[in-house]
């Protein structure tokens, strides 16, 4: 078992400060999903952080990490051209680009102006904070912080928990951080009509958005109002019961990530074989021990 704390100081930090993405990847990756009506930059933009796009590779990342030798993962000489080398699969990011073109076109329907930073977007820092490595993250927060500023940005519009959350800490370490931060699922009040569906759902929450940031009754109402039926169990799917998918565990322990989601998986399936996310790690997590019993859908497949 390769140490993550040897990896994060000689791979991912370095990379982040020089690159402003987590690990070494084509940018293009990113922004493929943005079509030219988006314009560039703006006093508001819709932050993407890469997340959707890059979900599923990080979570075979760790997988991938372990078959390897030691000498060759902390070589960032040797791991850079490696990971670079690697895409996700062109159906899965044809899945991501199509939840983010529905969150945008839902905004643009709602009356939300915006603008997309492109290859210029900074990742928020999310995975520094969630490994625990404070200090490295108030200093990569204040970097990204002054980016932001260069650029004109005073809103940003978040598409996922991992971002929404890392911008929300940014004012623990920065005193006059003043950048405005929201959720789509804030801002989204219109779907423009309800989808056919005929299935239930059960909803697994994302422990960020429904424990830390308020917004677990945000897109629950938001997948009502798209026509889906949601199911619960208080033993599953209650805000005092409803268990991480494990996702964060990954690069610091796939073996007890991997276990955390198959006995999370096993749950949702006693209350329905149909599972709603509304987080693109939740997804990749579960989706990876699913046995194909299962449908898991983002909430925003549905916009």
């Amino acid at each position: 078992m390769y140490d993550y704390r040897v990896l994060f100081k000689r791979v991912i930090i370095p990379t982040l400060n020089n690159d402003f993405v987590p690990f070494p990847i084509q940018k293009s990756i990113c922004t493929g999903w943005a079509s030219s009506n988006i314009r560039y930059g703006g006093d508001t933009i819709l932050y993407t952080g890469c997340m959707y796009q890059i979900a599923y590779l990080s979570s075979r990342l760790a997988e991938i990490l372990e078959k390897l030798p030691e000498n060759f993962i902390y070589n960032a000489l040797n791991l850079t051209p490696f990971l670079k080398l690697y895409k996700p699969p062109k159906a899965e990011l044809d899945r991501a680009y199509n939840i983010l073109r529905n969150i945008s076109n839902s905004l643009k329907r709602n009356g939300i102006d915006f603008g997309y930073l492109y290859e210029d977007e900074p990742y928020s820092g999310a995975l520094l904070l969630e490994a625990g490595f404070y200090d490295e993250f108030s200093t990569y927060a204040k970097k990204v912080t002054l980016k932001l500023r260069e650029k004109g940005v005073k809103k940003i519009i978040t598409v996922d928990p991992h971002s929404l959350n890392a911008f929300e800490r940014y004012r623990e370490f920065i005193n006059n951080f003043d950048i405005e931060i929201y959720s789509y699922l804030d801002l989204i009040k219109d779907v423009g009509g309800k989808v056919r569906i005929t299935d239930e759902f059960v909803v697994h929450d994302s422990c960020l958005y429904s424990k830390f940031l308020n917004r677990r009754e945000k897109y629950r109402d938001l997948a009502k109002k798209e026509g889906i039926r949601i199911v619960d169990d208080w033993m599953v799917t209650s805000l005092e019961n409803s268990l991480c998918c494990g996702a964060p565990l990954e690069v610091v322990n796939p073996q007890i990530s991997r276990k955390i989601a198959e006995v999370r998986l096993k749950q949702l399936k006693k209350v329905s074989k149909n599972i709603l996310v509304a987080c693109p790690f939740c997804y990749a997590n579960l989706s990876k021990v699913n046995d194909k019993e299962v449908k898991i859908k983002d909430i925003a497949e549905y916009l």
